[in-house]
């Protein structure tokens, strides 16, 4: 049943039926690749023949460091010196790109290597960004340098980054520019300074409004991907307060449904609301590097991008069953640097997932786009019964706000993104959607449900996180039906664990309280999202409710084990593909059984 899917270019809701007068298989239920504009980030396309890796060093953000070599005003300008050449072969000017090198040796960006290699580039050396500037390879695309003096004004970093794409110069601190003006480099542009709204003042139309870097002032990360696309660099906190009124004027020049790439290390809610208002897509995405060329030629390289999946047809449904039913899923997943970077081996393939059968949160569509290969190598190592979930809806926003400032057409924007999110389920072959919300149970939700529910009718099951809580729909499952009938369940969180020290509440608190509520309360179906970042101490099988909030190295899949093991043998987990299957099968058998009954 593999289906062409796309028409024309354009994103449509997918609404042909499905039923077939022979038994289709179920596994080959999948769109074909095939770009139909659902594809929001920025892309590069020209493969350089070589690249030279750049080394980074271990001090990227200390803006202190007084060597040469090391802490921000060198990061600065490897970075700038990598988006400009990197822009010039996407530009066909120059042949040759840099790689920036990670300080940390991370797999992922192993991976990402090695598929530029395949895609025809090759290694020519290793020179740190210095070497390379003395080396005079590149010196007919540098036109000098903007000058920065994080010290005494850390807004000038982001400055500068806009002014390096607009200049084509680099960046250079004043602790090093004795250094540059040595080697012949003049200073074109002097941000030492000037601030943000300066340079949105100066620079605003010299940038491209399809997406936006936002990253605070003493970081150094994504201005090479910011200097290849033109972009401009947005901090909110500054010295004097934050930059509130800006981020508005800058969110209401993007276009719609724009990408807006970084963090800011702030409340988070206070800047997801705003990106979520105005209709943009947050993509957790700092501490990156090397994106025009972990995501080169990403629309392309989109085949083979599978999630393994059951079969729900070959899952046995008793008569009377009286088991209750348990799926665990891991929080976060909608942070691309954390799935990118150290996500894999500490909890992907944390020793318990299979058995507890832990579902993941992935950000199926911006990974797919940023790092194919990283997004493959999660696929190919998934397993079955570790259902992978399109996680947040195309990034991190609160879907029941999505476009809602005045002047939008929320209707229209939402039908766009769950149209776009859609085709990247489809040809991935993602069954279930997370959702977050600011209420769950709201009115404004439940349209987003529905909307997205209409947009892809082989989408099996949405499951609802609410920021705060987590399980504020406590459990609750809402039924809307997709465009060939068929009813598909809306399902939130009904417990959290969640390491609040000793202040269990609410159907949020340590594994053994988690556990205590499934045996007292007895629910037939019960969601359960384990928070990532919260770890426990094990207790045995003990059923002090805070003692494990004592400091300790189990979390993930692990916090989940020590509340399964505190169950009776009726309390069942299964994966989260599963888990949806039997609750379409309780609510309505009839429907269900016909439509499993399709597959082989």
């Amino acid at each position: 049943m593999v289906s062409s899917g796309c028409k024309d270019s354009k994103i449509e809701g997918h609404a042909g039926s499905d039923s077939a007068k022979s038994k289709s298989d179920y596994f080959a239920k999948i769109d074909e690749s095939n770009n139909c504009g659902q594809f929001w980030s920025l892309e590069s396309k020209v493969i350089p023949k070589g690249y030279y890796v750049c080394p980074m060093g271990n001090t990227e953000t200390d803006k202190n460091y007084p060597e040469l070599r090391k802490g921000l005003p060198y990061t600065n300008m490897c970075q700038s010196l990598a988006g400009i050449v990197n822009r010039a072969v996407e530009n066909k000017e120059v042949d040759d790109a840099i790689w920036l090198e990670d300080p940390n040796n991370r797999y992922s960006y192993t991976l990402c290597k090695e598929d530029l290699k395949k895609q025809g580039s090759k290694e020519i050396s290793k020179l740190d960004g210095i070497a390379l500037l003395k080396s005079g390879v590149f010196s007919q695309l540098i036109k000098g340098y903007v000058l920065t003096d994080v010290t005494k004004n850390p807004e000038s970093s982001p400055v500068a980054a806009v002014a390096s794409h607009v200049h084509s110069a680099i960046i250079v601190d004043i602790r090093d520019k004795a250094v540059y003006d040595e080697l012949g480099l003049r200073m074109v542009y002097d941000a030492r300074k000037k601030t943000t709204k300066d340079a949105w003042k100066e620079f605003k139309d010299k940038c491209n409004n399809k997406s936006l870097v936002l990253m605070g002032s003493l970081t150094n990360d994504m201005k090479d991907f910011a200097i290849v696309n033109r972009l401009f660099v947005l901090n909110i906190r500054n010295d004097k307060g934050h930059n509130w009124e800006l981020l508005d004027d800058v969110l209401d020049w993007l276009a719609p449904c724009s990408p807006i790439y970084g963090w800011e290390d702030l409340d988070e809610h206070s800047f997801v609301q705003k990106i979520s208002e105005k209709g943009h897509l947050m993509v957790p995405c700092n501490y990156y590097m090397n994106m025009s060329l972990t995501s080169l030629n990403y629309s392309q390289n989109q085949k083979d991008l599978l999630v393994n999946v059951i079969n729900p047809a070959n899952r046995i449904y008793p008569e009377n069953d009286t088991n209750k039913y348990i799926s665990y899923y891991l929080s976060d997943g909608d942070n691309v640097q954390w799935v990118f970077h150290i996500w894999y081996n500490d909890w992907f393939k944390h020793s318990q997932a299979k058995n507890v059968k832990l579902s993941f949160g992935i950000p199926s569509t911006n990974l797919s786009m940023i790092a194919p290969p990283v997004y493959k190598n999660i696929v190919d190592h998934q397993g079955v019964e570790n259902t992978l979930v399109e996680n947040c809806g195309g990034g991190y926003i609160y879907i029941d706000d999505f476009a809602s400032a005045n002047g939008k057409d929320t209707q229209k924007e939402l039908n766009i993104l769950a149209n776009k999110v859609s085709a990247h389920m489809r040809q991935h072959r993602v069954k279930v959607l997370g959702l977050f919300t600011n209420d769950a149970k709201s009115e404004k939700a439940q349209n987003a449900y529905k909307t997205f529910i209409k947009a892809n009718n082989w989408l099996e099951g949405i499951i609802v996180v609410q920021y705060v809580p987590y399980n504020g729909g406590h459990g609750e499952t809402y039924w809307y039906t997709n465009n060939d009938g068929i009813e598909i369940p809306v399902i939130t969180v009904r417990y959290t664990i969640w390491n609040f020290g000793k202040n269990n509440s609410g159907g949020q608190g340590t594994p053994a309280y988690v556990a205590n509520l499934l045996k007292k309360e007895q629910p037939d179906f019960s969601l359960i999202d384990i928070h990532a970042w919260s770890s426990f101490a094990d207790i045995s099988n003990s059923d002090d409710e805070v003692g494990e909030t004592a400091k300790g190295n189990v979390s993930g899949a692990g916090a989940a084990a020590m509340c399964q093991r505190r169950l009776p043998a009726n309390f069942k987990c299964v994966s989260l593909q599963e888990f949806i299957w039997r609750m379409r099968m309780k609510h309505n058998k009839e429907q269900t059984s016909k439509l499993l009954g399709m597959y082989k």
